[in-house]
């Protein structure tokens, strides 16, 4: 178990390295705002802004092709598949619990109840990007994460347009973050909605990776 461990570390330190200059240039950033404008945000308030939307910009945006490179010095160190999943996954919980700390700790910041539930959102949607997405790259190599890039885009950009033609799917987005933030829906239900997700995204990204080949030209 201390082997495994120490080669999850050995395998992630890179990761570690981007995500302390994304809370590097997030306090960085933050301070030159706050001098150079006369914004109503403070200080703290843009420190998590900066953070956390660099936190999941990275785990959207570079965390697939990352886990197409770890896979293949995972399986040199020695670890199963099975070992793999549960190791990074289990890394990928615990980066996500102190980035939602660190906003946590944050005063004037959303409340804890929020925070980690989209952090528990999170978690679901980065388990199934690495199953659906990073083990396409692996298999695929890199044309698959170009039709994920491109399809991102396209989400982030159609889905806006989208809403205006079609209002009913504003309201449903509209809804859905009602029930995120407001405490006076059951809770209970929503987490256990979450826990479902949760699982759910878990089984897509082992089935995804227990068969997977490895592909080194990435």
């Amino acid at each position: 178990m201390i082997r495994d461990l120490k080669a999850t570390f050995e395998i992630k330190k890179y990761n570690e390295i981007f995500y302390g200059i994304i809370v590097f240039g997030a306090v960085l950033l933050s301070l030159i705002i706050t001098v150079c404008t006369e914004d109503d945000l403070t200080l703290i308030e843009l420190c998590a802004s900066f953070i956390a939307g660099g936190y999941i910009g990275m785990s959207l945006f570079f965390k697939p092709f990352l886990i197409a490179t770890d896979f293949p010095r995972a399986l040199s160190f020695g670890m199963t598949r099975k070992k793999m999943f549960i190791y990074t996954r289990l890394y990928d919980l615990v980066e996500i619990i102190i980035i939602s700390l660190i906003i946590i700790a944050l005063p004037s910041v959303v409340g804890a109840s929020v925070v980690l539930k989209v952090a528990a959102l999170c978690f679901g949607v980065f388990s199934l990007i690495s199953g659906a997405v990073g083990n396409s790259i692996i298999r695929f190599g890199k044309n698959a994460y170009w039709v994920y890039y491109v399809g991102i885009f396209v989400l982030m950009f159609g889905v806006p347009r989208l809403s205006h033609i079609f209002p009913v799917i504003r309201d449903c987005f509209a809804s859905a973050f009602d029930h995120l933030v407001n405490p006076v829906y059951n809770q209970l239900g929503i987490w256990l909605g979450i826990i479902v997700f949760i699982i759910v995204t878990l089984i897509i990204a082992w089935l995804t990776t227990r068969r997977v080949a490895v592909n080194n030209d990435l």
